[in-house]
């Protein structure tokens, strides 16, 4: 009997990643078995040089490694009774990196081939890590769909870790909390991977009240390092045509801090194809629902830029200045849409023309002398901009 077989017949489910903690310097693996097992995992730099061990018996496995080196790629495996895996590998969150790659789709319950054809599409990009945009699984009480589902992203999550939200059809939660290893309460939560941060949030709660507060605070936080890319996702979407259309209850919840803090792209999923809108107050809506589940036909709005009824995923490029998203067809690799998202650029001016406007009151002004505000967060508009602080600080800024 071959390696693989051997491998197939002891492990269900895995092995597949998670963050649960900071992605530069931890991850959680994670893997079952049909039969209680011990655990065993060698890992390391370039070769396998650590071990992790627990020798009691158990069909649920995971180890968090820590102490993890930044911007670095390391080798696993798992070894178990008269079995072991092939070797796989993960990487660990840069701290200042030139690029980033990583690739968002969602809705992946229903139709297992459309599933399989996304999935084998992304593993060409080899990300860094996966987002799942909700409605993983069509019941998330049935553990045979979550089997499913695992066995068909097998080749995806050994190298690509996979930070879901959740979705309508992931309920009941029992099995979705019991397989993610994810921050905070694991249903609404952040993390940051280079100089990306991304918060995930639970639109089929109905607390919207407190991840409202969530939301406002964590994006309050990350908004004052303005080398900080700000990505959101959750299922349902606030600006979408057709299919379930507008959630009008999450827009009322969320949108008017998305734009506050001017977040630079929402996903969304629920609407079973592909859909982007043109910038709404400054924010960028994509609904990528194309991952398995039955296709919607999509509509049309003023807002909507482009749409497409396809199987697909969005693959981002995040750099320094920019976010280049593609979404990709699965069927071909061919490219349905296209976009790039601009940071705004803040050059500092010194000049003498621009002081007079500040002189004797603190906060944000155009350069008529205009009062804009108390802080940055109130510059909408493209334009040179005086910043006074009670410190004495003076900056003059021109975003383009």
């Amino acid at each position: 009997m071959g390696l693989l077989t051997i491998f197939l017949a002891q492990i269900s489910i895995g092995p597949y990643m998670n963050w649960d903690d900071s992605p530069s310097s931890t991850i959680r693996i994670n893997w079952r078995t049909y039969t209680a097992d011990s655990s065993i995992l060698v890992f390391g730099i370039g070769s396998l040089t650590d071990t992790l061990a627990d020798s009691a018996p158990t069909t649920v496995h995971s180890f968090k490694l820590t102490g993890l080196l930044p911007g670095t790629t390391y080798v696993y495996k798992i070894i178990g009774d008269n079995y072991s895996t092939p070797t796989y590998h993960f990487h660990t969150a840069p701290e200042d990196p030139d690029s980033v790659v990583f690739v968002v789709f969602g809705d992946t319950r229903s139709d297992s081939a459309a599933h399989q054809m996304v999935v084998n599409a992304i593993i060409e990009t080899n990300p860094e890590f996966v987002i799942n945009t909700g409605d993983l699984v069509s019941d998330g009480g049935d553990m045979g769909d979550w089997i499913t589902f695992f066995n068909i992203e097998r080749e995806l999550l050994h190298n690509a870790p996979l930070m879901p939200c959740i979705g309508n059809h992931d309920y009941p939660l029992g099995n979705y909390l019991s397989f993610f290893y994810l921050p905070g309460n694991e249903q609404f939560y952040t993390f940051e991977y280079g100089n990306l941060f991304f918060v995930a949030l639970n639109t089929e709660a109905s607390n919207y009240s407190i991840q409202r507060a969530f939301l406002d605070s964590v994006l309050n936080e990350a908004s004052q390092d303005p080398d900080k890319w700000l990505i959101v996702y959750f299922h349902r979407p606030p600006y979408s045509a057709g299919g379930h259309g507008s959630d009008y209850d999450v827009r009322s919840a969320f949108c008017d801090i998305l734009e506050q803090y001017h977040v630079s792209v929402v996903f969304n999923g629920h609407n079973h194809f592909y859909q982007r809108t043109v910038p709404i107050n400054g924010v960028t809506y994509v609904v990528s629902g194309g991952g398995g589940a039955p296709l919607y036909s999509p509509g049309s709005a003023s807002w909507i830029a482009y749409s497409e009824a396809a199987y697909h995923y969005v693959l981002v490029k995040a750099m320094r200045d920019s976010l280049i998203i593609t979404a990709v067809r699965a069927s071909d690799r061919s490219i349905m849409d296209s976009f790039t998202v601009h940071r705004p650029v803040f050059e500092e001016e010194r000049g003498p023309n621009y002081t007079a406007p500040v002189v004797g009151r603190m906060g944000v002004f155009d350069i008529s002398g205009r009062y804009v505000g108390r802080d940055s967060t109130a510059i909408k508009k493209q334009g040179i901009y005086i910043i006074r602080k009670e410190n004495g600080y003076s900056k003059t800024v021109i975003i383009r």
